[in-house]
């Protein structure tokens, strides 16, 4: 690529190794994941059949999400650190125009989440029930736990989503014992037989009508939904520090790539200048 005396180029190197160490950092971050997906998913076909169908098969499926999306940021960060290693057109536009596409793609879903917010909530509702209250024992009961024991919700709209699946329901078909309950990580004290030991059957008669006042005073009712809503309105400097945490990385990859681009391609022409 040298086109002129030795050192005198107009590709800076601050910037070119900037950019490959910011790119390694995304690559390795992408291997991660991807890694972490994979085996998340060879472990769960362990124990059961996947049949994956829908677009909600695979939207409520975290090893398949963290699959797709390790895939993604290892490819972007792979392409990141060709083009800048190489100094390769190519590859470094691949690189920037994925992340902006990326970026119009988040700035899509903000618009239409803002907008259209009645009809994002629902299908979001029908993913999570889908994928969180219909499957759960059989498949993401660890993550809807997690979410119901530290964000103190129950269901995904309310705590009578659990009518859903077929082990908590409350129709007289439904032999299960825990029949017309929720699950432990609803209830305000799951621990209350021993310190550290859930009791699976805190929540018991929750879903029954007749005995809903006495049931429901031991769970969290608002559903996981609002209390999101809620807590992101009570923390908005937090939300604001993780957007920000977020966009920042890929502006920056953004204009270093497009900086280094435009520097690449004026070397090029200074090298077709002094050779013709």
């Amino acid at each position: 690529m040298a086109c002129c005396a030795r050192g005198d180029t107009f590709v800076s190197p601050a910037l070119k190794y900037l950019l490959f160490f910011f790119n390694f950092m995304l690559w390795l971050c992408g291997g991660i994941m991807l890694g972490i997906g994979v085996w998340a998913y060879i472990e769960k076909s362990k124990d059961f059949y996947q049949d994956i169908q829908t677009v909600y098969d695979v939207l409520a499926d975290l090893s398949l999400l963290l699959i797709i999306a390790g895939s993604i940021i290892f490819f972007v960060g792979y392409a990141g650190c060709i083009g800048a290693l190489r100094e390769n057109l190519c590859w470094l536009r691949i690189f920037y125009a994925i992340i902006i596409g990326i970026v119009l793609f988040e700035i899509t879903i903000a618009v239409l989440a803002f907008v259209k917010k009645d009809e994002m909530r629902s299908w979001v509702s029908d993913v999570l029930k889908e994928g969180m209250i219909l499957r759960y024992q059989d498949d993401e009961d660890a993550v809807m736990d997690w979410f119901q024991e530290n964000i103190k919700c129950c269901g995904i709209n309310g705590y009578k989503d659990w009518n859903k699946n077929m082990y908590f329901n409350c129709t007289k078909e439904n032999p299960s014992g825990l029949r017309c309950g929720v699950p432990y990580s609803c209830c305000k004290d799951p621990d209350a037989l021993n310190p550290g030991i859930p009791n699976i059957l805190c929540g018991a008669g929750a879903l029954n009508d007749s005995l809903t006042f006495t049931a429901t005073s031991k769970i969290f009712t608002i559903g996981c939904i609002d209390a999101i809503i809620q807590f992101g309105e009570e923390n908005l400097p937090i939300i604001g520090g993780v957007v920000l945490g977020i966009g920042i990385p890929q502006l920056l990859g953004i204009c270093l790539g497009r900086l280094l681009d435009t520097q690449v391609q004026d070397q090029r022409d200074a090298y077709r200048r002094t050779h013709r």
